[in-house]
């Protein structure tokens, strides 16, 4: 749902341009939006930005650079009056955040960090102190709450709208054709020539279609992640994995190995013990995907209303 709130904390839990929520600068800052009573500064939406303009560079240059950035930088804004507005409406709620919830979204952000002391070394390098990160966060959950009681909370799917859609759509609701996989996985490696490895492959092959146990194979012979365990793969579904994969395993009859399929990596070879064709879902099996998407298209309805019902009643001037 498009409820993007707190686009500052979000770059900070990524671990994104620390740096930039404390860069000041001695030129005017420049006021790009007036909301109510608060303002959206060229500052904060560069703080906002953060990466999207480094990784536009590296995609586009010239005038699509250009049109591209002013794209991302006017959704960007959008995004910044929004969330004045979400903040705002929230303190208007008296929207209540204790200490504990704050803490405890400090705590997952120092998780997403290789350490805590690499956190701390972060927040020293870049000069941001940890109050203006609690502040933050404290910020996003009250957003967050609000948005939970205006539009999520108030959502509600009924059996029947369930039921008229699996009736309308249960030619679409399909379960794709999967197989049950086993791989071995022969990997270049330094020192080895590729006629060496593709050999190796070869010799694999004959050994499991000679009547080796294939999951014995795979434990002597795989380098791939899932050699302890036979090569096992379980049930994979048509759509799931790299198409040059597919189109050798499923064209596989169930017991048949695979020639060795070359990669950048090594040589793959595949056997599959069990094939399942595609079904139409049955009604109890699809409810809780059609439960779901009916959710959000209501959500996402529902908050773009309150939005702009936001946005109606407020003074937002864009300059």
């Amino acid at each position: 749902m498009r409820a993007r709130v707190a686009v500052l904390l979000l770059v900070l839990v990524l671990g994104l341009h620390f740096r930039a929520l404390c860069q000041t600068t001695g030129a005017v800052n420049k006021i790009l939006a007036i909301v109510n009573d608060d303002v959206v500064t060229e500052t904060d939406l560069d703080t906002a930005l953060g990466s999207s303009i480094e990784e536009l560079k590296k995609e586009f240059s010239g005038d699509e650079l250009k049109e591209k950035t002013e794209e991302v930088r006017k959704e960007f804004l959008n995004q910044m009056i929004e969330e004045k507005l979400i903040l705002q409406e929230a303190k208007k709620y008296k929207i209540d955040v204790d200490d504990f919830e704050v803490e405890q979204r400090l705590k997952d952000v120092k998780s997403r960090f290789p350490s805590e002391d690499a956190f701390y070394a972060e927040i020293e390098r870049s000069g941001v102190s940890t109050e203006v990160l609690k502040k933050r966060y404290k910020e996003n959950i009250m957003m967050s709450k609000l948005v939970n009681q205006q539009v999520r909370e108030k959502i509600v799917v009924t059996p029947t709208e369930i039921e008229n859609y699996y009736k309308k759509h249960s030619e679409e609701l399909k379960a794709p054709e999967s197989a049950h996989l086993f791989g071995i996985v022969i990997r270049f490696e330094e020192g080895s020539t590729e006629e060496a490895v593709k050999q190796k492959a070869d010799d694999v092959v004959k050994l499991a279609r000679d009547g080796r146990d294939f999951g014995e194979l795979a434990k002597v012979y795989s380098q791939g992640a899932k050699a302890q365990e036979g090569g096992d793969f379980g049930f994979v579904e048509k759509g799931q994995m790299r198409e040059d994969f597919e189109k050798v395993i499923f064209a596989l009859k169930p017991g048949e190995i695979s020639d060795p399929v070359k990669t950048d990596t090594g040589y793959f070879i595949f056997k599959v013990e069990e094939k399942k064709e595609g079904y139409v879902l049955p009604l109890q099996e699809a409810r809780p995907g059609i439960e779901d998407m009916i959710y959000r298209e209501k959500a996402q309805k529902r908050y773009q209303d309150w939005i702009e019902k936001l946005k109606r009643d407020a003074f937002i001037q864009v300059k």
